[in-house]
C-alpha cells in the first residue's frame, strides 16, 4: 500500500511540475470566437419552447403597427380627415408536434382593422373574427408539401409577402383590389422543386368565400395554380427592401392563374355581396417580378379580372321590384415601386411607387372603379423590419381625375402616412 501510495503521488508531482529545461508541450491554441452581429440587426425569431425528446415545439412571435393618417381631398365639398389607430396587433404561434415534418401556424390579429374581413354575412352584418391563419404543414417531401387550413391564397407575390416586411406602408391599391386574400382549403407546393434552388410552384383548391368562413353556400370552388422562378439563385424574394445588399443581381419572377366558380362578391373571394343575391363566376390572372442588386429593390406586378356567367338571384328591393343585376368588377391593374439605400452604412431607404387600376370594357360590362396613385416613401430601419419608422406621401386620382392627368397638380387627394412597427 505504501509503495502503490509514493507512486500516485509522484504521478500527480510530474503532471503539476516542469523540469528545467524541459521543451513545453505544444498545444492547440483555441479557436478565435466569432463575433457576432450587433444585436439591434438580427432579425427576431420569437421565442421557443420544445420538450426535452423535440418531438413539440413552439414559437411565439408578435407585431405591432402604430399609424398616423391624414388625407387632403381637393375636390369640391370635401374636406380633411385624419386618423390614428393600432393598424396591425399579431400574434403568431409556430411549430412542430411529433414530428418535425408536421407543423402548425396560428396568426391572431387583435387590432379593429385586423378583425374585419371575409364575406359579409346574408344579413349584411360584417364579421369580426382575430383568427387570420390556421394551417397544419405536412412537409416530409421537398417537392410535395401540403398545407391545410386557412392561409393565404398563393396567388399574388404582393399579397402573400408579409405585411411586416414592406417597403411602403401598405400594399398597392392594384393588390387591394385584385389579390384574393385568405381562404380555406389546401394547397401542395415546393420552393425548391427538383433541389435545383431557383424554381417553385403552388397549386390549390379553396371555398371561395374568404377567411372564416361559417355558413352554408352554393357549389362552387377557388381553384389556383402558381410557379415561380429566381435564375439568377435564391435570395429573400418575399421581402420589400435589399437590406442584405445583394451583391449580385437576383430576379425573381411569378405567374399565376385563378377560377372561381359563383363567386358571392364582386371580388370573387372577398368585396360585396352582390345586391340581386346572384353569383358570378371569374378568371383571375397576375405576372410579377422582384429584382435585387446593391440596395435596389424593384418590384412590379400586373393584374387581371375578368367576370363571366354572372347569374341574377332574383332579390327584390322594398317595392317588391327586381334588383338590378351588376356587372362583376373586371378590369386591370398594375403597379411599379422601385426602393434604394443610398448610403453604405445605414439602413436608411428611399421609395417610389405607381400604381393604376382601369375598366377596359366599357358599355356597362364591369363595375370597377378607375384609380391611380403616386407615391414617395422614406423609410428607416433600426433592426431591419423589426423595428423600423416608415413615412410616406400620395396623390390618389378617383375614377372621376383618371382620365385627366394633367389636373394631377389641382385635384385628386394628398395622402400622408407614417408609421411605427415593432416585430419580435
Amino acid at each position: 500500500m505504501q509503495v502503490r501510495s509514493v507512486r500516485l503521488r509522484t504521478a500527480i508531482l510530474l503532471l503539476l511540475v516542469r523540469p528545467a529545461g524541459a521543451t513545453p508541450v505544444a498545444t492547440a491554441a483555441p479557436a478565435p470566437r466569432a463575433t457576432p452581429a450587433p444585436a439591434a440587426k438580427a432579425p427576431s425569431r420569437g421565442v421557443t419552447v420544445a420538450t426535452a425528446d423535440g418531438r413539440l415545439s413552439l414559437t411565439l412571435r408578435g407585431r405591432v403597427q402604430a399609424r398616423y393618417e391624414a388625407e387632403l381631398p381637393h375636390a369640391p365639398n370635401t374636406k380633411a380627415s385624419q386618423l390614428v389607430q393600432l393598424r396591425r396587433v399579431r400574434l403568431v404561434l409556430q411549430g412542430h408536434a411529433w414530428s418535425p415534418h408536421l407543423r402548425y401556424y396560428l396568426q391572431l390579429g387583435f387590432s379593429p382593422r385586423d378583425q374585419l374581413g371575409g364575406l359579409a354575412a346574408e344579413d349584411g352584418s360584417v364579421r369580426r373574427n382575430p383568427l387570420r391563419d390556421a394551417r397544419l404543414e405536412f412537409d416530409r417531401w421537398r417537392d410535395l408539401t401540403l398545407w391545410v387550413g386557412q392561409m393565404k391564397v398563393p396567388f399574388s407575390r404582393e399579397r402573400v409577402m408579409s405585411s411586416g416586411t414592406l417597403n411602403l406602408v401598405d400594399r398597392s391599391p392594384a393588390n387591394e383590389e385584385f389579390n384574393l386574400d385568405r381562404d380555406l382549403g389546401l394547397q401542395l407546393s415546393s420552393k425548391d422543386l427538383g433541389g435545383r434552388g431557383w424554381l417553385g410552384y403552388s397549386v390549390g383548391v379553396f371555398g371561395g368565400q374568404g377567411r372564416n368562413a361559417f355558413q352554408p353556400t352554393r357549389f362552387g370552388m377557388l381553384y389556383v395554380a402558381r410557379v415561380e422562378a429566381r435564375p439568377l439563385g435564391a435570395f429573400e424574394d418575399y421581402a420589400g427592401a435589399d437590406l442584405a445588399r445583394e451583391p449580385q443581381p437576383r430576379l425573381g419572377v411569378g405567374l399565376a392563374y385563378a377560377f372561381q366558380d359563383q363567386a358571392l362578391a364582386d371580388r370573387g373571394v372577398f368585396g360585396e355581396r352582390f345586391a340581386d343575391g346572384g353569383t358570378s363566376d371569374f378568371h383571375h390572372a397576375t405576372a410579377d417580378l422582384v429584382l435585387k442588386w446593391h440596395g435596389w429593390a424593384l418590384q412590379s406586378a400586373l393584374h387581371w379580372r375578368h367576370g363571366l356567367h354572372r347569374h341574377g338571384g332574383g332579390a327584390l328591393d322594398n317595392d317588391g321590384a327586381p334588383v338590378d343585376v351588376s356587372a362583376p368588377r373586371s378590369g386591370l391593374g398594375a403597379f411599379a415601386q422601385l426602393g434604394w439605400l443610398p448610403l453604405a452604412h445605414r439602413d436608411l431607404e428611399l421609395v417610389v411607387r405607381y400604381a393604376f387600376i382601369r375598366d377596359p370594357y366599357h358599355h356597362g360590362l364591369s363595375s370597377l372603379p378607375q384609380r391611380d396613385e403616386a407615391t414617395l416613401g422614406v423609410n428607416y430601419y433600426f433592426a431591419q423590419h423589426d423595428l423600423k419608422l416608415q413615412l410616406d406621401y400620395a396623390r390618389l386620382f378617383d375614377d372621376r381625375m383618371a382620365p385627366r392627368y394633367w389636373d394631377a397638380l389641382t385635384d385628386g387627394t394628398d395622402r400622408v402616412r407614417m408609421q411605427l412597427q415593432l416585430g419580435f
